[in-house]
């Protein structure tokens, strides 16, 4: 990251990436993201709300994201040459609901919640979310955030209408990332047409991971060594102590890390 990204991330939570994917890139996955919107079981988050989990599982049109040139030195500059991917969902936020289509919330669960970022240290989780339509105007099943809140605990009891929301605007190709204690939502959208768009949660090489535990063998067998070792694919012959005393040569090496300071 350049000096003014590494100071937005610090300050306000959150980095924009304008133009992460190409056109051409977009118009793939869009069509690989619809081809399962159409074929798959979706899992309903409420008020128009949907998703698909597991979607490196489910097509190899994302396989790229997982290490993308144009992204992949951020996630490393944030978390780290240890590092893995926790899950990999498809969103689509459906027009016509009135109010917003997912309450404010932070990510992780309850104990997570208690954690904050400290200036210094890496960063424990963060989502990497690729957006497939355009979302120029407000009300538009826009990602909603309060910058700067990623340093406050979030309410127990959970929040409404929190001070300083905003309704993020973007197009199609850009990247939004944001790490798990940022105060996040969906909001309503009254555009008349549906918001579809990818995440990749990231987190260090020792965290559990969100949407598998393994992923199948002839999903493995389609990707790079370093794809494989971000999907925790760290040997057979490995014990669960790697995941926390990985080599360290190894990794880096694996990663492309070249002493990225964070």
């Amino acid at each position: 990251m350049n000096h003014q990204q590494r100071r937005h991330w610090r300050e306000q939570g959150y980095l924009l990436v304008r133009g992460a994917l190409t056109a051409r890139e977009v118009r793939k996955l869009l069509r690989a993201a619809d081809a399962l919107l159409a074929t798959t079981e979706l899992i309903e988050q409420g008020n128009g709300a949907f998703k698909i989990d597991q979607a490196i599982s489910r097509t190899n049109a994302l396989d790229k994201l997982t290490d993308h040139p144009r992204v992949f030195p951020l996630l490393l500059d944030l978390l780290g040459p240890f590092l893995q991917i926790l899950g990999t969902e498809i969103f689509i936020r459906n027009a016509g609901a009135s109010g917003p289509l997912v309450e404010w919330h932070t990510d992780g669960g309850p104990t997570m919640r208690r954690f904050l970022p400290r200036d210094g240290n890496p960063t424990l989780q963060m989502k990497a979310q690729f957006f497939l339509t355009d979302l120029a105007e407000e009300n538009s099943g826009n990602f909603m955030l309060v910058p700067g809140s990623h340093l406050r605990t979030f309410p127990t009891r959970g929040v409404a209408n929190p001070r300083g929301a905003i309704q993020l605007l973007a197009h199609a190709g850009d990247l939004l990332l944001f790490p798990w204690s940022l105060w996040h939502a969906v909001g309503p959208n009254r555009s008349g047409h549906a918001r579809r768009s990818i995440t990749f949660r990231y987190g260090q090489l020792w965290s559990r991971p969100y949407d598998y535990v393994t992923l199948p063998d002839e999903v493995l067998a389609r990707l790079t060594p370093r794809r494989r070792r971000l999907f925790g694919d760290i040997g057979s012959e490995a014990k669960p102590s790697g995941y926390f005393y990985a080599d360290e040569g190894e990794q880096k090496r694996l990663m492309g890390y070249n002493s990225v300071s964070s």
